[in-house]
């Protein structure tokens, strides 16, 4: 559907730009106009994620066709502003000044051809027979796999759910709702090569979280993709993504993600990122740095033992935002009654032992910005789970640290997500942790950074 609209925009914009070119259509035009027609590259992107803000690439979203007309006209109308804006600020406004035909042009010819191509699209998606659908295992043959089944037979004929697998082996040759158990979670990979399986489902609901995790891991055996329907990770489509699948919802696990990303150029991304960062904010790094040694008695860097990448302890830095000598007592045993309780992840209300300046730089997280020390370092990433100390870890179960299969980072989806969040409570926030665990690519820690921005900025969550 991606590509599918990124055509239809490409000619929009070869169409628009033609007329007012040259009114034909001829190749020296992209050489002529090259910065015009950058433009028009960005705009495009700008439609595709203002259509993707709309929900269109998910399946209620580009099955519902009268649904579509109001998000398609409103992606093209912002792009179209947004071409007349940076023409305006630019150094090339003769776009604006000399022709509007091709703003016209661009923003007919653009919601004619996404309707046209997105009509067909849905249309052709909904008489799809069972020759095209994805053939579907189900994992867990209880209520959830009952109503999982009832819901995609009600509203979908473009996924074949093709049988389950459960635990339970007196279930197995047994049918819940027409479909047969097959076998249990020992017989996934037979199964997946047997039935030519393209996805899998894990439909368990009232399961405790380690044994969740231990379905996971059996699951990724098949090699397959897989979608995840447990209120377990209810935090991950709330909070920062998940799949719906007409009315349910779906947080996918990669089995696929390439180690060349997390084990090579993520690290070639750290380092030059964290120079470029250091480099460009070294006047003002300076500056806080000044601040505090004036402002209290102490050092200007906080340096503290926490467990990294493979339960491995390494001395991490922040500017110092406490007064010196401050016991820590009162922060492990909120953290102990946290953990112990799956409290929400919320730090201490009006804490005396902060100074005016540390307060200022928690709300902001710049008192962070020295661990980009420890980025260069290669003991922490830009983007990953947050360390944790020593003490935390010997009080998390099993499942927790797992999140310590990869190397930490300075920003990750609970700092996103749910910093200081009243509706996040502990585990979620592991959990969010673990999904990135999971699902670690370039992409994915792109759209973190970018969504870090804010956060940073407007001090949200920070205290």
């Amino acid at each position: 559907m991606l590509l599918g609209d990124l055509t239809m925009l490409t000619l929009a914009t070869v169409f628009s730009l033609s007329f007012y070119w040259s009114n034909k259509f001829h190749m020296e035009i992209f050489y002529e106009k090259f910065d015009q027609l950058i433009l028009y590259v960005f705009c495009m992107g700008v439609v595709v994620a203002t259509m993707r803000y709309y929900n269109l690439y998910k399946e209620s979203g580009y099955l519902r066709i009268k649904s579509q007309a109001v998000p398609i006209l409103k992606a093209v109308m912002l792009a179209s502003i947004l071409i007349v804006l940076f023409s305006f600020f630019s150094r090339t406004p003769e776009i604006v000044s000399n022709s509007r035909s091709h703003l016209v042009l661009f923003f007919f010819s653009g919601i004619l051809l996404l309707s046209v191509f997105r009509f067909f699209a849905a249309k052709f998606m909904r008489s799809r027979d069972e020759k095209y659908s994805r053939r579907v295992l189900a994992i867990g043959a209880g209520h959830a796999g009952e109503r999982f089944v009832k819901e995609i037979k009600k509203a979908t004929n473009f996924i074949n759910i093709v049988g389950f697998i459960d635990e339970d082996e007196s279930k197995v040759g047994y049918a819940v709702e027409g479909v047969k158990v097959l076998g249990t979670l020992k017989d996934i990979k037979k199964i997946v090569r047997e039935y030519e399986i393209d996805e899998v489902f894990i439909t368990i609901q009232t399961i405790p979280y380690e044994a969740l995790m231990l379905v996971i891991d059996k699951a990724k055996a098949s090699g397959k993709k897989i979608n995840l329907m447990s209120a377990h990770f209810g935090v991950v489509e709330r909070k920062f993504e998940g799949k719906e699948y007409l009315n349910l919802n779906a947080v996918t696990i990669n089995t696929n993600v390439t180690p060349l990303y997390q084990f090579f150029f993520k690290r070639v991304i750290d380092i030059v990122g964290s120079l470029l960062i250091m480099l460009m904010l070294s006047p003002f790094l300076i500056l806080i740095s000044f601040i505090i040694k004036l402002s209290s008695r102490g050092p200007v860097l906080y340096k503290t033992s926490v467990v990294g990448k493979d339960a491995e302890e390494f001395y991490w830095y922040k500017f110092r935002t406490m007064k010196f000598g401050n016991d820590d007592e009162i922060h492990k045993k909120l953290l102990e009654e946290i953990i112990k309780n799956n409290k929400t992840v919320e730090k201490i209300k009006d804490d005396k032992r902060i100074t005016l300046i540390g307060k200022f730089l928690r709300k902001f997280s710049l008192d962070e910005l020295p661990q980009l020390i420890n980025v260069l370092k290669g003991q922490m990433s830009l983007v990953g789970p947050r360390p944790c100390l020593p003490f935390e870890f010997e009080l998390m179960d099993d499942w927790h640290k797992r999140r310590s299969a990869v190397i930490p980072g300075m920003s990750g989806l609970w700092q996103i997500a749910g910093r200081n969040r009243k509706d996040v409570s502990f585990n979620d926030s592991l959990i969010l942790d673990l999904w990135y665990v999971d699902n670690v690519s370039m992409w994915l820690d792109f759209k973190i950074l970018l969504k870090t921005i804010p956060v940073v900025v407007f001090g949200r969550g920070g205290a």
